[in-house]
């Protein structure tokens, strides 16, 4: 299996001044950086293509793109398996187990498999997150995915990154009902079932998508500000 690692993510201002790296995949992390963790956890499960990142990489490498859809054509571009993992290259707890338990928990029937993680399970860094009937949970950094479901929705792919942090909006992107709902069960959660979250899915990207529960926080720890990147650095050091 083919795995993609997006990798061109840019610093903030202010974290690229207390790192001292444009780079989010190149945040020093203990005695390497954080992309090198990723690909640590990752290697032993595929075949890596990088998209953005170092030069100095040993796995098969493409330019980022311009934008989050032209980053994700140029690695699909290098895909030769049929189902891909695609993940992000700011997940510095990243673990092989806590993979390979995503993976084997994935429905093949599905043609995009995308981890969700009770917030309780995580780590101190904020997150978005969103209540359920089953709980309250946050989004992973991980999706199982079909080669040819990517091609035929790198447009929409774009929208709903776009909108990933921003639970109203990507709701409102797969229909008015799924957003009622959404907002109602923020007030009465018992009303907005995952198995209701995961079919709007599906009708957005025209796929069976699936959700896939998970007690490994580490796939959803990702550092985008330099709070987060402060917070888990005092974690590291502890």
């Amino acid at each position: 299996m083919d795995i993609v690692i997006l990798a061109g993510g840019k610093c903030s201002p202010e974290l690229e001044a207390f790192a001292g790296t444009p780079w989010r995949a190149l945040l020093p992390w203990g005695e390497s950086t954080i992309l090198d963790q990723v690909v640590q956890a990752l290697e032993p499960l595929g075949e890596i293509i990088l998209v953005g990142g170092p030069e100095s990489s040993n796995a098969r490498r493409v330019p980022s793109g311009a934008t989050f859809v032209e980053s994700i054509g140029n690695g699909l571009a290098e895909v030769r398996s049929e189902n891909f993992l695609l993940a992000t290259s700011d997940t510095p707890y990243l673990t092989s187990d806590s993979v390979s338990d995503f993976l084997s928990r994935t429905d093949p029937a599905a043609l995009f498999n995308f981890p969700i993680i009770p917030v309780q399970a995580g780590r101190e860094l904020k997150r978005t997150s969103i209540r359920l009937r089953e709980g309250r949970f946050t989004g992973g950094n991980l999706a199982l995915v079909h080669r040819d479901l990517v091609r035929q929705s790198l447009p929409i792919l774009e929208q709903a990154y776009a909108a990933r942090k921003k639970p109203l909006q990507l709701a409102s992107m797969v229909g008015l009902g799924t957003l009622a709902q959404l907002v109602v069960g923020q007030i009465v959660p018992s009303l907005l079932p995952l198995r209701t979250l995961e079919r709007a899915v599906g009708r957005f990207l025209r796929a069976p998508v699936k959700a896939i529960p998970t007690e490994y926080s580490e796939i959803g720890d990702d550092i985008d500000t330099l709070e987060q990147y402060q917070t888990a650095l005092r974690s590291l050091r502890a």
